[in-house]
């Protein structure tokens, strides 16, 4: 994924601060891939916000395979369009200016390639798909930017049952387990 340069080092900080909870996460879970899970991480950085999503295919579009019906292909269309319209899915505080300004989605739903070890893994865990999407904004007030409402439970009803949410700021960075839409509250 692209990350802009102003974000790398607050989006490096917050997976530093996590690395060591989730690495133990993933250990009870058996694996990261869990259905109706899915990790959210927001850095802010001098110029604007990354949040980053990261979830099981079938938290999105309902199933994780290679679509290959009419009616499957249509979903998985409609999910990336409904994950590119990022402003339905999230809110920033308007008194930090931010506008969207790139939407990334990868999965190997859509075709994309998927790493040597990412492929070991899916075959030992009988081909799960992921989607990972980034969401880049750009803020002309970032130091204002003290909320982020999460609107994915609604976005997608039948697929999160629990988001863990991880932030980073220039103040520090905290976590919250999400089970229904909420506003994160960034000067935690």
């Amino acid at each position: 994924m692209k990350y802009p340069s102003l974000l790398i080092s607050s989006f490096s900080l917050l997976l530093a601060l996590s690395a060591s909870n989730l690495h133990a996460e993933e250990h009870e879970q058996h694996g990261a891939h869990e259905h109706g899970v899915a990790t959210l991480a927001v850095a802010v950085g001098t110029e604007g916000v990354e949040i980053t999503l990261e979830s099981p295919a079938a938290n999105i579009v309902g199933f994780e395979h290679v679509p290959t019906s009419d009616a499957d292909k249509e979903t998985l269309d409609d999910a990336v369009k409904k994950l590119e319209a990022g402003d339905e899915l999230f809110t920033l505080n308007p008194e930090a200016e931010c506008q969207l300004q790139d939407t990334e989605v990868l999965s190997a739903l859509l075709g994309d390639e998927v790493s040597a070890e990412h492929e070991h893994q899916q075959e030992a865990e009988a081909a799960h798909n992921d989607m990972d999407i980034a969401w880049s904004y750009a803020c002309a007030k970032p130091t204002e930017l003290k909320e982020v409402a999460v609107k994915l439970f609604a976005a997608f009803p039948n697929g999160f049952q629990h988001i863990k949410a991880e932030w980073v700021t220039e103040k520090g960075a905290s976590a919250m387990e999400l089970t229904q839409d909420t506003t994160l509250t960034l000067t935690q």
